[in-house]
């Protein structure tokens, strides 16, 4: 008995000096590269997606551009480099599902944009759920009329530059944008237009989040000219919007929306569609509409 006890303890001590030759023999070195490794992976972040919506109405910054529905699909990916900073692409479609209309929009591919876009987090606290984070970026707009308003066979289109600032925390979400419109549509001339919104998000459990959204914008009167067809600076609209998320999977999820939007300023809202030209390239009839519908996200 005590001889086996002798060769045991051997045993032992030769494996434990075994195990600890070898978790000695990795090279600094190696651990070292491993963790470079780790590291610029995590700063290096991939994502790709697809969002597809379904409205009863197309509105655009406040502003009714269709009160029919609307198939609004959309594509897009952001590349994370070397954090914080990122950029990526946007392809946007929309598309007219009702022929109650004039034939220029009548169930078909009404507009077509596309978005490049380049940020930065400009800060984050040390428990991530506070943050600062700086966007510019560059839409092309172009519209697949049949006619142009001032009746010439043309598709217009037109573009602008926008910063956007969004501040993400705890108690509610703040962002902000200006955007210069600065491709002339014939008569309409380049403007600007600023933002501010307001945004919270309540997890009711792991699969669903409730979230409430308000916007409201100021324009200059060339901005305000090609929106409305009214020249007339100060506030242009505001939208409220409550939804619904439900997480599917890790890669999809479906949102319901139900929203408000409306114009403010008094001379727009009384002129807004009156002039021939306007009437003859987008109605907008309508100055205050309560809308929504559901989207499909998908993320990879």
């Amino acid at each position: 008995n005590k001889l086996m006890t002798v060769v045991a303890a051997s045993v032992c001590a030769v494996s434990f000096s075994a195990t600890a030759f070898a978790e000695a023999d990795v090279p600094a070195t190696d651990n070292k590269a491993n963790a470079e490794a780790m590291e610029e992976e995590e700063d290096q972040i991939f994502e790709a997606g697809l969002d597809i919506d379904l409205f009863s109405a197309y509105i655009w910054r406040s502003v009714v551009q269709t009160d029919k529905p609307v198939l609004q699909p959309c594509v897009w990916a952001d590349l994370t480099y070397f954090d914080p900073f990122y950029f990526g692409f946007s392809y946007w479609q929309g598309w007219d599902l009702s022929s109650d209309r004039k034939d220029t929009y009548k169930r078909r591919l009404n507009e077509s944009d596309y978005n490049l876009h380049a940020g930065v987090t400009a800060w984050e606290n040390a428990d991530k759920d506070m943050s600062l984070t700086f966007e510019a970026g560059h839409e092309w707009y172009t519209y697949h009329f049949t006619r142009r308003y001032d009746g010439r066979d043309a598709s217009p289109s037109t573009r602008e530059f926008y910063l956007k600032a969004t501040f993400d925390n705890p108690i509610v979400g703040v962002y902000g944008q200006c955007s210069w419109l600065y491709d002339d549509i014939g008569e309409y001339k380049s403007g600007f237009y600023y933002e501010i919104g307001f945004n919270k998000e309540f997890e009711l459990c792991d699969e669903l989040t409730l979230g409430f959204d308000w916007n409201t914008s100021m324009v200059d009167g060339d901005y305000a000219a090609f929106m409305t067809g009214v020249d007339e600076a100060g506030f242009l609209g505001t939208t409220l919007k409550a939804y619904l998320s439900w997480a599917v999977t890790d890669w999809m999820s479906l949102v319901g929306t139900i929203a408000y939007s409306g114009l403010l300023d008094r001379d727009i809202r009384h002129d807004c569609n009156r002039g021939e030209d306007a009437d003859t390239w987008i109605p907008r009839e309508d100055k205050d509409i309560l809308w929504g519908g559901i989207s499909a996200k998908f993320a990879f």
